[in-house]
């Protein structure tokens, strides 16, 4: 009997001690948990690295954002430009930068094609990625009018009716790589060749050095309105109807490049801080009429917003576009 009581009182106090050790692994997680969100702050100044020159379509939205973030999170955004190998560079710096929150991607579909044309050995798996920010009503497919076209399928009989005349200016290994391989593939007979970034690209064809670019439209207005280039179709999913520029898709063309801008962070961010930006930057493009009215006014941008999961859906769509396109010059 004396033995039995002894069984039971040591039963009974495994289980209480079983008891009183499970809260304490309860409390000690939440604890933890605490800890890692008290952690898990954002640094008084945030780097915000943008792979492409100042005064673009990239850097425009880019600088716009900061504004709006420093604003709503209290904290200082502010933008780097580091161009360099289609963007490559930046995006390379951001990959191996403090995974701190002090550190973040600005760039777009071009991640996409640095690694499939060889510029970078990753794509958007090597970053925290955070969110889709903004998208691109697309690059206008730029002649000068001395040429005497004003739409996409003229240009192209024109090409092949002057074999070998044209030349289209790119950045090698960046989206208007990709594009101008696009455009050959329906059919352009043009001459690719690298004039480096937007700023380069427009010189190069101000100057009869090459004859067609591909620019966001924003940047050729007022050579428009002058009359002395003339955008003769879109690269994108969507018509310019603001301007009448039809896309390639609405000639009947099935190369649309969707063309999406995008924040991102180096790998093991706290998920605190990916989650908020994430959170930040949906507040701002749905809610803020001022940045709403900015975006269109700049380049007719529409408010375009995608969270880290569907964001890299669509850039999957941009990746199985370009998939199978050779690229090189």
């Amino acid at each position: 009997m004396k033995k039995m009581n002894v069984l039971k009182k040591l039963a009974l106090l495994a289980i209480l001690l079983a008891f009183v050790g499970g809260i304490s692994f309860a409390n000690g997680n939440a604890e933890e948990a605490t800890n890692d969100k008290a952690v898990a702050k954002w640094p008084k100044n945030v780097e915000i690295i943008v792979p492409a020159g100042a005064g673009g379509d990239t850097d425009f939205n880019a600088r716009l954002l900061a504004q709006k973030l420093t604003d709503k999170l209290g904290v200082n955004f502010v933008v780097s430009n580091v161009n360099g190998n289609g963007g490559a560079t930046g995006t390379r710096q951001v990959k191996n930068a403090k995974n701190d929150g002090s550190t973040m991607l600005f760039y777009h579909s071009a991640v996409v094609v640095n690694q499939l044309t060889g510029a970078s050995d990753y794509g958007f798996e090597a970053f925290d990625f955070a969110c889709i920010a903004a998208q691109s009503r697309g690059n206008c497919i730029t002649i000068n009018s001395k040429l005497g076209v004003n739409n996409l399928p003229d240009l192209i009989s024109y090409s092949k009716q002057h074999p070998g005349k044209l030349k289209i200016a790119v950045q090698t290994g960046a989206t208007s790589h990709a594009s101008a391989l696009l455009l050959k593939s329906v059919g352009l007979d043009a001459t690719i060749v690298d004039a480096g970034s937007a700023a380069g690209r427009l010189t190069a064809l101000l100057g009869n050095h090459v004859d067609i670019i591909l620019a966001a439209y924003g940047t050729i207005k007022d050579y428009i309105d002058a009359g002395e280039l003339v955008a003769v179709g879109l690269d994108g999913l969507y018509d310019l109807d603001e301007v009448g520029v039809k896309s390639v898709e609405s000639y009947g063309f099935n190369i649309g490049f969707p063309f999406y801008y995008s924040c991102s962070f180096p790998k093991g961010t706290p998920s605190v801080l990916v989650q908020q930006l994430s959170d930040s930057v949906k507040d701002i493009v749905e809610n803020d009429e001022d940045y709403q009215a900015r975006i269109f006014k700049a380049y007719y941008q529409k408010p375009v917003y995608f969270n880290s999961v569907d964001g890299l859906a669509e850039y999957q769509k941009v990746h199985d576009l370009l998939k199978d396109v050779s690229f090189g010059i």
